[in-house]
């Protein structure tokens, strides 16, 4: 595949799947439990066509010669693998940021013009994600309203919420949930003690 076509398929060069593929730690093999077992190269490229863009499993699937259903478990079991591997560092990315925090906060109040703007180091914003009305609990959970616990009065709608935190870089350092629609935004920053740990160490707390 030429390198431009991968690009825009997948976000990176062949070479450079293989070089994630390594830098990700993902086993040689991904293997899902309806027995699938594919390289992971292949899986990673799987994984990087999905999130590329919103396209259908069907498109994936007759691009890589699959079929829906085992695509789909690829997807799955990579996504799983990469997160149990690395769930730390996506919940909160600290030694990058206290190795960057200076750079960061110094672009921060060089570009936006004010001086002396020291504690601003990255930007903090809460997405809902849409679904649809659930339905209602089994018998003798009566107790439990999931329909009130993911509706949000703002949108009026039913979803769940998350928090993504993104240096002045691009690099997202923090992602946090989900949490019920219900939860305000500074609720869920306080449950996810983003904050509470840049307190605690001894470089971010200067920020």
């Amino acid at each position: 595949m030429h390198n431009d076509t991968a690009v825009h398929k997948f976000r990176f060069t062949i070479d450079q799947l293989r070089v994630l593929a390594v830098a990700l730690r993902l086993p040689a093999f991904i293997s899902t439990p309806s027995s699938d077992q594919v390289v992971s190269l292949e899986a990673l490229a799987i994984l990087c066509r999905r999130l590329t863009e919103p396209c259908r499993l069907f498109t994936i699937a007759d691009e890589f010669g699959r079929s829906v259903e085992a695509c789909s478990r690829i997807v799955r079991a990579t996504a799983t693998s990469l997160y149990k591997t690395w769930s730390d560092v996506i919940l909160f990315h600290e030694a990058l940021l206290i190795d960057r925090v200076e750079i960061y906060s110094g672009a921060i109040e060089s570009k936006s013009g004010l001086r002396g703007l020291h504690t601003c180091v990255a930007f903090i914003d809460g997405a809902k994600q849409y679904i649809s009305r659930p339905s209602a609990r089994a018998e003798g959970q009566e107790q439990v309203n999931l329909q009130r616990s993911v509706y949000n009065g703002h949108p009026r709608r039913h979803c769940l919420n998350w928090q993504g935190i993104t240096a002045p870089d691009g690099i997202i350092i923090s992602m946090y949930g989900p949490v019920e629609g219900r939860r305000h935004d500074s609720t869920m920053l306080s449950v996810s003690r983003i904050l509470d740990r840049m307190k605690e160490d001894g470089v971010l707390s200067r920020y």
